[in-house]
């Protein structure tokens, strides 16, 4: 799948067609909209199939009475967040499930920095494209959460150095925290569970500036034009970005929009209908009216990622 930024778009993208959509449960509108910086945390959280029923099971337990609407007659003072984080994983279950097919075109390096050769730079370019297409390049009214720096290359030691001074405040930050606190009955998975979960930096952003500075038209053909990532022209993306305009956008549209969508259309505006499929499903649970294993099949738990490949 594409990186970090085309998982924020897809998110944002699916929360304005779901903001409009009628079966869409009431709490996770006022959610998508009172915490979407959470949600964007889930969006770029791998493995949603190993937690997701359970949580919007708990979550609709511990909301379910108040509507959501009152955090102060909530079990649990964080329940909105939890549900917040899981409704934006999701998506990026949605997204992983229809643009992997794309950047395991070129074999398995696609989580390589730099050195993940055609599967990595494909990712890249939907992200650039993303940013571009989404986030008007980081400018204007609908950048947020990005600015025009945001893929900018550091031409100068100084912008370098600032770079690698973020990265030791974060080490900083982490040293002041003063030490882990592991597991001490259960050492060896504690210890597994450490070492299989850091994360390093293995993206080279000076690959993305390039990319993006260039924006090289073969390179566009290879890997957005001819794997169909994204139509301009398709009805649920042209709403998406109605809605993200301004401009009026009727329910029945939206509805309309989603169910039309097949596979004759790009892969992003695929991702948008499972997304909200997965959503609708997760409403169902939220409210009682499916159970646990129930909602796991309509999620797809178990289905191969790479089982749609056209």
């Amino acid at each position: 799948m594409s990186d970090h930024i085309a998982h924020l778009g897809i998110c944002d993208d699916t929360f304005r067609l779901a903001l409009l959509h009628p079966q869409v449960h009431p709490v996770f509108k006022r959610i998508m909209t009172a915490h979407r910086d959470v949600a964007h945390l889930g969006s770029v959280t791998r493995s949603a199939d190993m937690w997701s029923a359970e949580v919007i099971d708990w979550a609709g337990q511990q909301l379910g009475d108040c509507g959501g609407d009152d955090a102060a007659g909530e079990q649990n003072p964080l329940a909105q967040q939890k549900l917040a984080f899981v409704l934006g994983a999701l998506t990026h279950r949605s997204a992983d499930r229809l643009t992997k097919p794309i950047t395991r075109c070129w074999g398995s390096g696609d989580d390589l920095g730099t050195a993940g050769g055609d599967a990595n730079e494909s990712k890249i370019m939907q992200d650039i494209f993303v940013f571009r297409e989404v986030y008007g390049s980081g400018a204007g009214p609908h950048a947020d959460p990005f600015t025009e720096a945001t893929l900018k290359p550091s031409v100068t030691e100084g912008q370098a150095a600032l770079e690698e001074t973020f990265r030791v405040l974060l080490r900083r930050a982490l040293i002041a925290m003063h030490t882990l606190r592991p597991d001490w009955d259960d050492i060896h998975n504690w210890l597994t569970a450490l070492l299989k979960g850091l994360q390093t930096f293995p993206k080279g952003l000076d690959q993305y500036a390039q990319l993006a500075a260039e924006w090289d038209q073969a390179k566009v053909k290879k890997y957005l034009i001819d794997k169909h990532f994204y139509c301009r022209q398709d009805p649920v993306i042209r709403l998406a970005r109605d809605i993200q305009h301004g401009s009026t956008v009727t329910p029945e549209a939206v509805c309309a929009a989603l169910a039309d969508t097949d596979r004759s259309h790009s892969r992003y505006a695929r991702a948008l209908a499972k997304a909200m499929d997965y959503l609708l499903a997760a409403g169902e649970l939220f409210e009682g009216k499916i159970d646990v294993e129930q909602a796991k099949h309509r999620f797809d738990v178990g289905v191969p990622e790479l089982s749609l490949q056209d």
